[in-house]
C-alpha cells in the first residue's frame, strides 16, 4: 500500500516461525508449514511509487504593468461606489433625527 513495513520476524514463545503467504503472514509453531521469506518481493518498491523528478522550475516573468492598472481601476471604482452608499445611508439618517418624532394622529371616540 506503498508504506514501509518493518521486517516480520517471529520470536515470541513457541511461534517462531514465519506462516501464510508473502502478503499475509503470521507466526507458527510448525516448520513445515514455514514460508521461504527469501522469495518474496514485497519488500521491494513498487515501480509506481518513482515518479521521476519534478519539472524544471521556469522563472515567472514579471507580470504586465497595464494588468496592475486595470485592477487597482477596479479598486478605485468599487471604492468610491461604497463611499456613496454609505454617505447616502447617513444622509437619510440624519434627515430622519433631524424631522423629529412623527407623531401619530389617533381618533378617539
Amino acid at each position: 500500500m506503498g508504506q514501509w513495513d518493518p521486517p516480520f520476524n517471529c520470536n515470541a514463545g513457541i511461534y517462531q516461525y514465519c506462516c501464510g503467504t508473502c502478503g499475509y503472514r503470521f507466526c507458527c509453531q510448525f516448520k513445515p508449514g514455514r514460508l521461504d521469506q527469501s522469495g518474496c518481493s514485497n519488500y521491494d518498491t513498487p515501480n509506481w511509487v518513482n515518479t521521476g523528478q519534478p519539472p524544471a522550475r521556469v522563472d515567472e516573468t514579471p507580470e504586465d504593468p497595464t494588468r496592475d492598472k486595470t485592477n487597482m481601476i477596479v479598486y478605485i471604482i468599487c471604492g468610491v461606489v461604497a463611499i456613496m452608499v454609505l454617505v447616502g445611508i447617513f444622509t437619510k439618517l440624519g434627515l430622519e433625527k433631524a424631522q423629529g418624532p412623527q407623531t401619530e394622529m389617533t381618533v378617539s371616540r
